[in-house]
Formats: structure tokens, sequence, C-alpha cells
């Protein structure tokens, strides 16, 4: 009781020589070698004991607590299902067996030992730890995040705890206070794979790109072929546009772990950057099954289509894919120029202003709005934007065009000429231009 474990161990050992066979001296025996970790001749130990004495609980609880951290997790579900029947009620053993169901993935059985344990023994911080965790897995972050809260009162600096909540805090978009705990697992627990994949993930979410790489790497090789930071890795070689490295990361995750909803949208954009439109169009069309109505999948996948000249597929998943999520620039983009494609001027211009408004100055925008404006006959208008946008990208051949043409319109023959002549020297041969 005092942990003083070794000096336990030897009083326990000359009652044994003085007194062998003796059940209760084999259990205290047992005990005092699993406080140590040392779990084989413990569950030598509590085996004798329990030939000598059977349907005893505290032997069958340690019996089954020893059996866990074994890994024999059916062995360790019998002894505490035993246990439980002979003394219902008791909250170690439910604390243990909701910890087992939970390795077992019986989350619900799990939830209820552990929620009778709490009960029973309130605000004890393995329950609350546990319990916190079986939570994030059924998806109660704010359950989770309250149990894990209290147990980082009641046992605080546990890496454990610090490492889950860091997670849950990720899902509930609170980066920063979840930053911070995975910065202090990681100091009291460096080089923890888990920890490392979680933070490399906030990380990338909070844009710090190269630090998010480290620390992927890292867990990669703790835990190589983890699907998790194969994925994350792969996202974040995308944005830092090491293309061919996504690529293999994200190949990668989906030969351990095929149809995942994460790595099929991710790579279908990769592949997109890397013109390979016919294998995004494919992952994306899968990605759409598993998970419909996905912004992200949607708005890369009009895209594509758009490439594909699939102008109609296109503007459907674009429109729905605004729906979802307001307001984001790349799809406007992508919209608004298969709407100009598909002669729907007006709503082009629509979506080309609300683009400008979100991110002045574009370069694309203000070129293709250009265009649009043209076609509606709004020549000052047309030829401002593309005043703009020859300051900003100049001698882009298709700006030269348009612009040249609009000039021609305004009976500025000279600057028309000009502006043609320069088309013809960096986009030559080509039929508008001509």
């Amino acid at each position: 009781m005092l942990k003083d474990y070794q000096g336990a161990l030897k009083d326990i050992d000359k009652a044994d020589f003085l007194e062998p066979n003796n059940a209760f001296i084999l259990q205290s025996h047992g005990d005092a070698k699993n406080m140590l970790k040392d779990y084989e001749p413990t569950l030598q130990d509590l085996g004798n004991a329990n030939f000598l004495e059977p349907n005893n609980t505290f032997i069958l609880r340690i019996h089954g607590d020893v059996k866990r951290m074994l890994e024999d997790y059916q062995g360790a579900l019998e002894d505490l299902n035993k246990a439980n029947v002979l003394e219902p009620n008791n909250a170690f053993t439910l604390r243990i067996r909701g910890n087992v169901k939970k390795i077992l993935n019986n989350y619900q059985g799990a939830l209820k030992d552990l929620d009778k344990a709490d009960v029973l023994a309130p605000n004890n911080a393995f329950t609350l730890r546990l319990r916190g965790n079986v939570k994030k897995i059924l998806k109660d972050y704010q359950g989770a995040l309250e149990d894990l809260d209290k147990a980082d009162v009641d046992g605080p600096n546990n890496a454990f705890i610090l490492q889950i909540r860091g997670e849950v805090k990720r899902i509930l978009k609170d980066y920063q206070g979840a930053l911070e705990d995975l910065d202090k697992a990681d100091v009291l627990q460096p080089n923890n794979a888990f920890t490392l994949q979680a933070r490399g993930n906030v990380k990338r979410i909070l844009n710090d790109y190269q630090g998010a790489l480290e620390d992927l790497d890292k867990a990669d090789v703790l835990q190589p072929n983890d699907v998790f930071s194969l994925q994350a890795r792969g996202d974040v070689k995308r944005i830092l546009k090491d293309y061919q490295g996504a690529l293999e990361d994200l190949d990668k995750a989906d030969l351990l772990e095929a149809n995942n909803a994460f790595t099929l949208p991710t790579r279908g954009k990769v592949k997109r950057i890397l013109t390979n439109y016919q294998g995004a169009l494919e992952d994306l069309d899968k990605a759409d099954v598993l998970q419909p109505n996905d912004a992200f999948t949607l708005r890369i996948r009009g895209n594509v289509k758009k490439i594909l000249k699939d102008y109609q597929g296109a503007l459907e998943d674009l429109d729905k894919a605004d729906v979802l999520e307001p307001n984001d620039a790349f799809l406007l983009q992508a919209r608004a120029d298969v709407k100009r494609i598909l002669k729907d001027y007006q709503g082009a211009l629509e979506d080309f202003n609300k683009i400008d408004v979100l991110e002045p100055n574009n370069a694309f925008t203000l070129r293709v709005r250009g265009d649009v404006k043209r076609m509606l006959e709004d020549y000052q208008g047309a030829l401002e934007d593309l005043n703009k946008v020859d300051v900003l990208e100049p001698n882009n051949a298709f700006t030269l065009r348009i612009r040249g043409n609009v000039k021609r319109i305004l009976k500025d023959y000279q600057g028309a000429l000009e502006d043609l002549d320069k088309a013809d020297v960096f986009g030559p041969n080509n039929a508008f231009t001509l």
C-alpha cells in the first residue's frame, strides 16, 4: 500500500517459503509482481491462487487485468465477467472490463461499464480518460472533452490524456488548443507516433506545412504504413507542390485501405494537377459515392469535368458545392468560366464580380471577366479589366487578343493592331487573332 513493491515482494517470498500453496500469499505475490509489471510470473501466481481458491473476485479481477496487459483480451473478458457475476458493481472490475471491451471494439458495452464505474467511484482519472476516448470514437466530442478535462485535473500531465484531448480539440476546430496539448504530450512522451500524427495534422490545418511534414515523416519512421499518416502527409506534399511525393503517399494509403473518403478526393486533386484527368475523375466519382455532397469533392470534380468539356456535369457539381460552401474563390472561378463557355454571360459576370471582392486583382478573374464584359457589350468595362491584367501579367496572348478586339470595336485601330501583333508573337497561328 506504501508502494514499496520490492520490499513487499521480499516479505511475501518469505511467507511463501514458510507456508507454500497459500492462496492469499500467491494472490499477494501476483499483485506485487503486477505492480512491478512482471506480467508472466504474475499470471502464473494468480493462476495457482485461482486453482487453490476458485471464484475469488480479487484474483479474477487482477488475473483479468494482467491478461489485458498481455493482450489476451478474450481471456481477460472471461475473468472479468466472472468477477462481475460474483461481485457486481465493483468499480475496478467495470473500469478494466470497459477498457477490454473498447480494445475489442465493443464501444457501447465499454461505455455502459465506464458509466457505471463513474457512478460507483466518481472522478477517477483512469475511468474518465478511458471514457473520454470511447466517447471520441463514438463521436460524442463534447462529452469526450468534458471527461478529458476532468481527467486532466485529477491526473495532470498524462501524455495519453493530452494526446486524445488534442485530437478531440482538433475535431472541434480548436486548433491552437489542440496544438498546446499535443506539444505537452510530445515533451512528456517524445517520439510517440500517435502524437506526431495528430500534431502533424493540426500543423497542416494551421498552414505550418514544413512543421507538419517533419512530424509526419517522424511518425512514418516510428509507425510505417499508417493510413492516417500517409493521407495527411500526402495532402501536405500536395500543398508544398511535391505532387509525385503526394501521389506515392496517397497510393500507399489506398492500397492499405481502399475506398477511403479522404484519400480518394485528395488523390483526385493531385491527379488533376498532374493532368491525369480521367484518373482524377475515377477517384472523385468513387469519393462521391462513399461520401456524397462533400464540397471539396464536388468542387474538384466540377473543375475536372470542365477540363474534360463536360460543361453541364461541371455546372451541376459546382452549383451543389456552392450551396454547401458558398463564396469559395476557386469554385466561383471554375463556375464562372463554365457559364461563359455555355454563353450564360450574365451568370458568369455575377460569379466573377463575387471573386473580385473575395480575391481582388486576380489575373485569371480579370482576364476572363474582361472577355465576358466584351460579350455583354460593356467595352469600357472590358478594357479596364484587360488593362489591369496586362499590368499584373503582361504579354499574355489571350489578354492581348481580347483587348485587341475590344480596341477594334472602340475604333482604336492602332492600339488594336499593336495588341494583336503581340498576341501573334506570344500565341502564334491563332485563328481569332488572325
